[in-house]
């Protein structure tokens, strides 16, 4: 792994920044499939190299704000255009760092907040990432101790994955079955309220028809005409 220059990357808020585009406009672009999956992962937070993100430039449509592309790459000392990634980027973050010293990251934030962290080589999106070597040689100079394993698999290119998100499930199982047609009389308001209720619950949309007050409630040898009351209507 390369401990030296550092790839230019652009997280979400660094895109939205430079195409003058609201914050929440490049995950819209990612899940139209504009803007294609992360170059890199770091921390479970997605980035992209500088040529990719400038691939999504349209003319007239999405440009980029030229002053602000100058400054971003001022804000990275030592930094270069990469096009394609052919090892990690010697960058780790919150999660990696925990990895080092088998501590949760909320610990390791604390540490930070505390000043005990070195400050780190870039923020971006407002995530803190460091070089390898420097948090080892900040953790040789404080006496902490590391983990060789959780280094060796550092080094090896291994980074916190987003955390996977249970699929969602059809509206159909969620709504559950759709209940049978019912009608109630006047006298029946305490069954037509629960049973209101459940199909509510069940979260399907209900519609009341009002019938005449003459109107016979048909028996279970009568059966209802198909247009009759329908309480419960997806």
């Amino acid at each position: 792994m390369s401990t030296g220059q550092i790839p230019y990357l652009l997280g979400y808020h660094e895109i939205a920044h430079l195409f003058r585009v609201a914050r929440d406009a490049p995950l819209q672009w990612r899940k139209r499939t504009l803007l294609r999956e992360p170059d890199t992962v770091i921390s479970g937070s997605p980035y992209w190299l500088l040529p990719t993100v400038l691939a999504l430039v349209k003319p007239g449509q999405r440009e980029v704000d030229e002053h602000r592309l100058a400054d971003y790459k001022a804000g990275i000392p030592g930094g270069y255009v990469a096009h394609v990634l052919e090892e990690p980027p010697p960058l780790i973050g919150l999660q990696e760092v925990s990895w080092i010293f088998d501590k949760t990251s909320s610990v390791i934030g604390q540490w930070r907040n505390r000043g005990t962290l070195p400050d780190p080589d870039l923020v971006l999106s407002g995530s803190p990432l460091w070089k390898v070597e420097k948090i080892l040689a900040d953790a040789e100079m404080r006496g902490r101790s590391v983990f060789p394993g959780a280094i060796a698999r550092i080094r090896a290119g291994e980074r916190a994955q987003p955390k996977s998100r249970q699929p969602r499930r059809p509206d159909t199982e969620q709504q559950g079955v759709l209940p049978a047609e019912r009608i109630f009389t006047s006298e029946q308001s305490v069954a037509a309220t629960t049973y209101v209720r459940s199909v509510l619950n069940a979260g399907h949309a209900v519609e009341i028809r009002p019938r005449p007050s003459d109107w016979a409630v048909p028996t279970p040898e009568d059966p209802p005409e198909r247009d009759s009351l329908d309480d419960a209507n997806q």
